[in-house]
């Protein structure tokens, strides 16, 4: 059966859902509560089935209605897309979605969120940071514009990587532990350990040459969690020399291999469909100039 879709139908509908319910979604499009609940209506009618469950005055969204709300977060992150491409950026409104893992937004986006909230203060700013797997779904989905990663394990075959910022890592044990072959030899097992397909892990091979019985202990995907045990003292690691720099100034923590250059890319993924809007770019930019040079 062909459907009467109008997109106005579905910005009601978008904004119902985002915002909680329909006295929330009519204060947002500065319009009256019935008319927000008549294109509801209207847009049941045509799917020909709910979008919505109702129980007392709550409202949850059907299977088919949780389906139809992602496709209109794409439709409206393509349209946010079109509004960012004033050549001013002071007049750019919208959101701007972006993802990130762990360290990258811990460490490194405050500044560059600092620069790019004076370039468009005008534009709201959300950044995810979730598992791994849930961000690189969210951005299939065009929920968010862009992810940052120093690994992905599977990169679906509808994203790419858009840019890869080389940043300097460093091995490095608590300074009171730095003659401690037991603790030297302990290796707590950072993004190098993930890609079981290669089996080659080059700074437990690096560390084998002189510490033979050096053996991964340890092994998460939180690269936070590293650092607490290398302060704790339980073993060596392989981090962002950002997420290190503070503790090794202050003599917390004693880089073992001072004159070699460890350098790993971090990922900018996005949907190969998709461009970036000019303040997608503009925080690839900054995040960029962050990058070993």
């Amino acid at each position: 059966m062909e459907r009467n879709l109008e997109l106005n139908h579905l910005k009601y509908f978008y904004y119902t859902v985002l915002e909680g319910g329909v006295a929330q979604a009519a204060n947002r499009l500065n319009v009256q509560q019935p008319v927000v609940s008549k294109m509801l209506k209207t847009l049941e009618e045509n799917f020909g089935q709910p979008l919505f469950w109702k129980k007392g005055r709550t409202k949850s969204l059907t299977d088919y209605g949780q389906l139809i709300f992602r496709h209109t977060q794409v439709v409206f992150a393509e349209i946010n897309k079109i509004q960012h491409t004033s050549n001013h950026p002071q007049e750019i409104r919208g959101l701007l979605n972006i993802a990130a893992a762990e360290p990258i937004a811990n460490y490194l986006l405050a500044p560059v969120f600092t620069k790019l909230i004076t370039e468009f203060p005008n534009l709201n700013y959300n950044v995810h940071t979730g598992t791994q797997a849930q961000v690189i779904d969210l951005i299939s989905e065009g929920s968010l514009e862009a992810g940052c990663f120093f690994y992905i394990y599977n990169l679906p075959k509808e994203l790419e990587i858009a840019t890869r910022i080389p940043f300097r890592f460093k091995l490095v044990v608590k300074k009171s532990e730095a003659k401690n072959v037991d603790v030297i030899q302990s290796f707590i097992g950072s993004r190098e350990i993930e890609d079981l397909s290669s089996h080659k892990f080059p700074t437990v091979d690096l560390l084998r040459e002189k510490y033979p019985d050096t053996r991964i202990t340890f092994s998460s995907n939180s690269i936070t969690l590293h650092k607490q045990l290398v302060k704790a003292g339980k073993g060596v690691s392989i981090m962002p020399e950002f997420m290190v720099k503070k503790e090794l100034s202050q003599n917390q923590f004693v880089d073992l291999y001072p004159k070699k250059k460890f350098v790993w890319d971090l990922l900018v993924a996005k949907r190969k469909s998709s461009h970036f809007s000019s303040p997608a770019q503009a925080f690839v930019d900054k995040l960029s100039a962050l990058g070993e040079k």
